[in-house]
């Protein structure tokens, strides 16, 4: 499992953005899952994660490449747990992560339902 974001692990911070003109001026990009973004970020030949809210989205967005799918771990358990599933059975290349606070609880909750990466709130900056 990756973990990145803690204190004591080296890190690249993520840039969050809401705004797709923001696509071109950052990198190792976060955004919730929309195709103009995804198309804007290629076009730029940027590394982007996805925010996703839904499977069918999830299988997209490793379609489309993203580096990483994440799923809200404390909003909806169900979904993770069924994009997990979905990642082993189809072999995405993408890995399933989740962004947690600095809980360890919530650490303990992405090791458990298995995903890939947890991403601790403090790596990515809100743009």
């Amino acid at each position: 499992m990756q973990i990145i974001g803690h204190k004591l692990i080296e890190f690249t911070k993520f840039n969050s953005i809401l705004n797709i003109r923001y696509v071109s001026q950052f990198d190792n990009l976060i955004f919730d899952f929309d195709e103009n973004f995804v198309e804007e970020a290629k076009k730029h030949k940027k590394e982007f994660s996805i925010i996703i809210g839904d499977e069918t989205q999830a299988v997209l967005s490793n379609a489309f490449g993203a580096k990483y799918i994440i799923v809200n771990l404390k909003n909806d358990l169900n979904l993770v747990k069924k994009v997990v599933e979905l990642a082993e059975f189809y072999l995405f290349d993408s890995k399933i992560a989740v962004i947690i606070d600095d809980e360890d609880s919530d650490l303990e909750n992405a090791i458990l339902n298995r995903v890939d990466c947890a991403i601790y709130k403090k790596a990515i900056n809100c743009i």
